[in-house]
C-alpha cells in the first residue's frame, strides 16, 4: 500500500486538469480523497476487488485519467458542490449549469465553441511543435513537464541556457505584467492561438473554456516529452 501510495502521488504531482480548477478545492485534499475512496477503496466491502484486472492503471497517464474521472464525479455531486468555495457566483452557476447538461464539464465548455477535447488536443500538439525549442522549454517550465522544477522557470532557464526567458514568457503568454487585462493576454502567442486558431474569444465569459485549453496544453507538454524520450 505504501508503494502504491507513492506511485499515485508521484503521477499526480504535476497534473492540473481543468476540473481541479473548477472545483476550487485544495489539490492535496482531493488527491487524499481519491486515494482513500478510489485507490484503496477503504470503505468498500472487503470482498469487493479494488479494480477489475482489465482496468487497472498501467501508466502515469492512466492514473491521471482515473483521477480526472473522480474529479468529474465530484463536480456532478450536488452535496460536494455545496461545499465548494468559489469566489464568483456566476462561475459557480455556470459550473452547475454545465454539469447538469453533460457529464463532462470540459466537453460542454468546449462544445460551445465548436470543439471537443480531441480537436483541442491535436491543435495543442501542433501549437507546441510549431514553437522553437526555447519557447517549448519555457512552456514546459511554466505549466508543463518542467513546472515542478525547484527554483521555477528561472532554474529551468539557467539549466537549458534560455536567453531572455522573462521576455519569452511574457511574449508566449505564460506570464503577464502586473495590471494586465484580457486584451494584453490576447496579444501573446497563446492568446492569439486561442482566439485566431481555436476561435475562442479572450473574455471572462469564456473563462471555463480557456482554463480547459490551458489544461490540455499542459497535458500535451507532458505527452511531447514522453514521445521525445522514447525516440
Amino acid at each position: 500500500m505504501a508503494s502504491l501510495y507513492a506511485i499515485v502521488r508521484r503521477a499526480l504531482t504535476s497534473y492540473h486538469p481543468f476540473e481541479l480548477q473548477a472545483l476550487g478545492e485544495d489539490k492535496e485534499e482531493l488527491v487524499s480523497q481519491f486515494l482513500f475512496f478510489k485507490v484503496f477503496r477503504l470503505e468498500a466491502p472487503a470482498a469487493e476487488p479494488t479494480f477489475p484486472a482489465h482496468s487497472a492503471p498501467s501508466s502515469s497517464h492512466a492514473v491521471c485519467s482515473y483521477f480526472r474521472r473522480y474529479l468529474i464525479d465530484c463536480l456532478r455531486s450536488a452535496s460536494h458542490r455545496r461545499n465548494v468555495s468559489i469566489d464568483e457566483d456566476d462561475v459557480k452557476l455556470e459550473i452547475d449549469r454545465q454539469t447538469a447538461l453533460q457529464a463532462d464539464p470540459v466537453g460542454t465548455a468546449l462544445f460551445q465553441h465548436g470543439h471537443d477535447e480531441a480537436s483541442i488536443r491535436d491543435a495543442a500538439a501542433q501549437f507546441i511543435d510549431d514553437l522553437d525549442e526555447s519557447d517549448r522549454l519555457v512552456l514546459a517550465g511554466s505549466l508543463g513537464w518542467l513546472s515542478d522544477e525547484k527554483g521555477g522557470l528561472s532554474r529551468v532557464a539557467a539549466r537549458y541556457q534560455i536567453a531572455s526567458y522573462h521576455y519569452r514568457a511574457r511574449k508566449l503568454g505564460v506570464t503577464l505584467r502586473k495590471g494586465s487585462v484580457p486584451t494584453d493576454f490576447a496579444r501573446t502567442g497563446i492568446g492569439r492561438w486561442i482566439e485566431q486558431t481555436l476561435g475562442i474569444e479572450i473574455s471572462a465569459d469564456n473563462r471555463l473554456a480557456i482554463l480547459a485549453v490551458f489544461g490540455i496544453l499542459a497535458e500535451q507538454s507532458y505527452v511531447r516529452c514522453d514521445i521525445e524520450m522514447n525516440q
